[in-house]
């Protein structure tokens, strides 16, 4: 069980807070059994309630996730889990999820309740080739969702690593509110050529936010801790393919031992 408190003013400059003015209590119950024969390596039962409360609107219930799951370990290092959720968010201000131009948001002040059954499984990692796919269905504040993401990779040893994330969104919501089909599509590659040179690039596609990014890497590492970078990054409308926006940064970075 954790309790987690996170005032209005709370600020972080060395990393990113999600939300704040919230009071956050979680709790879980797992039972794991170990098989001593069969393919399956071990296999679990977990419950987990996750609330959230609003310090500033006198500790009202904002969101809350109730999820059960059951999860098999194979024998090979895969794994299978299927899980149950039951969740409810209480939209303090109008939202729009689809983020296409003159959407109705769905009202704020309001509070939604959904049921989403979702299925996993990943492949052995250890592998030179490795995959693994979600696909979830369910409810979507007042509408439907269903999406299907994952992740698969390959390793020329030793110098080259190579992946590909996906993730589709199918939302229907009732009129007037507008529905959508949401794709995010990242491919990137990671090389390695000897101990102090490294460079990777990352290609990112998404329909929501309506933009084709390229962001490529150089690392020189000229001594311990202490690394030059060599940035590019290039942004285009998916659309019309129109340049967005273009840059090239230097970074340098240097550990003083003193």
């Amino acid at each position: 069980s954790k309790l987690v408190y996170i005032g209005e003013d709370f600020r972080s400059d060395l990393g990113f807070i999600r939300r704040t003015d919230i009071l956050k209590g979680i709790m879980g119950v797992e039972r794991v059994f170990w098989p001593k024969k069969g393919a399956i390596n071990s296999h679990s039962f977990q419950f987990f309630l996750i609330f959230t409360w609003s310090p500033s609107m006198d500790l009202k219930n904002t969101d809350y996730t109730l999820r059960s799951s059951w999860e098999a370990r194979f024998n090979d290092f895969s794994m299978v889990s299927v899980n149950l959720s039951n969740r409810y968010t209480f939209l303090t201000d109008d939202f729009e999820p689809t983020g296409k131009d003159d959407a109705i948001a769905l009202p704020g002040n309001l509070g939604y309740h959904y049921n989403s059954l979702q299925f996993e499984y990943r492949s052995d990692r250890r592998k030179i080739f490795a995959y693994g796919a979600e696909v979830e269905l369910g409810r979507f504040f007042n509408g439907k969702r269903y999406s299907v993401q994952g992740r698969m990779t390959y390793r020329f040893q030793p110098k080259v690593f190579i992946s590909l994330l996906y993730d589709y969104n199918k939302i229907n919501l009732p009129q007037p509110y507008a529905s959508a089909d949401l794709w995010l599509i990242s491919p990137k590659i990671d090389i390695t050529f000897n101990k102090s040179l490294f460079w990777s690039t990352l290609i990112q596609y998404s329909t929501q936010q309506d933009n084709l990014g390229f962001n490529s890497r150089l690392q020189w590492r000229f001594a311990p801790l202490s690394d030059l970078y060599l940035v590019y990054n290039d942004n285009y409308f998916v659309n019309s393919f129109a340049p967005r926006s273009r840059s090239i940064n230097l970074k340098l970075t240097y550990w003083l031992n003193i």
